[in-house]
């Protein structure tokens, strides 16, 4: 599945380090708009140095720039739009709630890990585990929720 990502997600799924695991699962391209964005911070956070390899090897795509400069989210938006890609990656609130309004289909860094899991990437537990990892960066509510679905799972001996 070809998925265009926010720098939001992006980060978030390095510093729990799954990243590597989503981009060998699903085909994840970033807009330029949003490598730039990520690299700005580079000096502070040392995960910006992994997205860079990442795109030099082609674990990551980045998507052509378009005609005019946009924000991330703008140009996330609009390679959606392109046709290329099944659904936007993003944990921004306000984002997700402009594409929920839009219709826009969305999946989040604790979904990555779900699927991952029902994909046979990763065992339940191990599942869990990321979910930890990724569990103070985002909301209480989708980790309490992504949980009840690996419960689930394991209620069904996967």
């Amino acid at each position: 599945m070809n998925v265009v990502m926010d720098a939001d997600c992006l980060i978030k799924l390095t510093k729990a380090q799954i990243k590597e695991s989503v981009c060998s699962t699903f085909r994840i391209a970033i807009p330029s708009e949003v490598r730039r964005e990520v690299m700005a911070n580079a000096a502070e956070h040392p995960e910006c140095a992994v997205v860079q390899a990442n795109l030099k090897c082609g674990a990551l795509a980045e998507v052509a720039e378009p005609k005019r400069r946009m924000q991330g989210e703008e140009s996330v938006l609009a390679a959606y739009r392109s046709g290329a890609y099944a659904c936007v990656a993003s944990d921004d609130k306000r984002f997700i709630k402009k594409l929920r309004i839009m219709g826009v289909p969305y999946i989040t860094p604790a979904v990555f890990v779900l699927l991952l899991v029902t994909k046979s990437h990763l065992s339940v537990a191990e599942g869990l585990a990321k979910l930890e990892q990724l569990a103070p960066m985002i909301s209480d509510d989708e980790v309490a929720i992504v949980r009840l679905k690996f419960e689930n799972l394991r209620e069904k001996g996967i």
